[in-house]
C-alpha cells in the first residue's frame, strides 16, 4: 500500500466518526423532528397520520389555557437580560481585571475558571447545598447577621426558585465567558495599551473606550450565545428545582423534555420547531443590531 493510500485511509478514518456523528445526531435528528411536528400517531391502529398544523394549533391553545407553558416562555425570555445584562458585563469586567493583573488576579482567575471545569451535576449539587434551608451556609450567614426574616426555602419558594436558577447560571457561566473575552483582550496590540498608559487614561475609560470597542466581535459572539441559551436551557432548572414549585421554574426546553417523557412526541417536536424558528429570528436580530453598533476590528 502506497503512502498516498495510507494517508487517504488515515484521513478517512479520522473524519468518519465525527461525520457520522454529525449526520446522525444533527442532520437526521433535526429532519426527523421537523417531519414529526406535522404528524400524529394513532395509538389504537399503530399508524402515523399527517396532522397538518394541528400540533402547532395546540401550542397556541396551551398558551391560553395552560399556565405552565406561559410561565416557561416568560422564564426563558428572562434569560436574555440575565445573561446579557448581568452576566456579560460582569464577564467583561472580570476579563479586564485578569488582563490588568490587579492584586490577587491569580486568585480571581481560579475562582472564575473553577466552575467551568466541573460537571454540571456536581456544580448544581454544591450550589443546592449552599442554599439548603436546613443545613445551607447561606441561611446560617443571614442568621449571624441578624437577618432571620430573609431566610427562605430558596428552591422551594415559587418567588425565589427561578431567581436562584438565574444566580446559578451567572455563577457557573462567568468562567466560560471570561475565557473567550480574556483571549480577545490579550490579542489587543500592546502599543495601544501603552499609549493609553502614557496619556494617563484611567482604567474605566480604557475599558469602555479602548478595550470593549476592540473586542466588539467577541462581545457580539458572547451576546449571541447568551441569547441562544434562552431557548435551550433545561438542565439547570431540572437539576436545581425540577421545574417547581408548581412549574414556576419551567423553561421552554424543559417543557419540551417533559412532553417527551409524557409520550407526546409529536407535540414536543412541534413546540421545539416553533420556538426554534422564533429563537433564530431573535438571535439573528440581536446579531444584526450589534454588528451595526460596533465595527469589525482587525489588528
Amino acid at each position: 500500500m502506497s503512502s498516498t493510500t495510507k494517508r487517504g485511509w488515515f484521513i478517512f478514518l479520522m473524519l468518519a466518526f465525527p461525520l457520522a456523528h454529525f449526520l446522525v445526531f444533527f442532520v437526521y435528528i433535526n429532519i426527523n423532528t421537523i417531519v414529526m411536528a406535522f404528524q400524529k400517531l394513532n395509538y389504537f391502529q399503530n399508524t402515523v397520520e399527517f396532522a397538518g398544523l394541528r400540533n402547532f394549533e395546540q401550542i397556541f391553545t396551551d398558551m391560553k389555557r395552560s399556565p405552565l407553558l406561559g410561565k416557561a416562555i416568560v422564564n426563558s425570555l428572562l434569560f436574555i437580560p440575565v445573561t446579557n445584562g448581568i452576566l456579560l458585563p460582569l464577564s467583561i469586567i472580570s476579563s479586564y481585571i485578569l488582563f490588568k493583573k490587579v492584586y490577587l488576579h491569580q486568585w480571581f482567575r481560579a475562582i472564575f475558571f473553577f466552575p467551568s471545569i466541573l460537571s454540571i451535576v456536581i456544580l448544581t449539587m454544591v450550589f443546592s447545598f449552599m442554599f439548603d434551608s436546613t443545613f445551607g451556609v447561606f441561611n446560617d450567614i443571614l442568621q449571624v447577621l441578624g437577618l432571620e426574616g430573609w431566610q427562605r426555602t430558596w428552591f422551594g419558594d415559587k418567588h425565589t426558585a427561578m431567581p436562584m436558577v438565574f444566580v446559578y447560571c451567572i455563577w457557573a457561566g462567568i468562567g466560560f465567558n471570561v475565557i473567550l473575552l480574556n483571549s480577545a483582550i490579550t490579542r489587543i496590540p500592546q502599543e495601544v495599551i501603552e499609549y493609553g498608559q502614557l496619556e494617563g487614561v484611567p482604567m474605566w475609560r480604557e475599558l469602555s473606550q479602548v478595550v470593549v470597542p476592540m473586542i466588539w466581535p467577541t462581545v457580539t459572539t458572547v451576546f449571541v450565545l447568551g441569547a441562544t441559551s434562552a431557548f435551550t436551557i433545561f438542565l439547570q432548572p431540572q437539576l436545581l428545582t425540577g421545574g417547581g414549585p408548581n412549574g414556576s421554574s419551567y423553561t421552554i426546553a424543559l417543557y419540551v423534555l417533559e412532553q417527551v417523557k409524557a409520550g407526546q412526541l409529536e407535540y414536543a417536536a412541534a413546540v421545539g420547531v416553533f420556538f426554534s424558528v422564533i429563537g433564530i429570528a431573535v438571535v439573528m436580530g440581536f446579531k444584526l443590531v450589534l454588528e451595526r453598533i460596533g465595527s469589525n476590528v482587525e489588528y
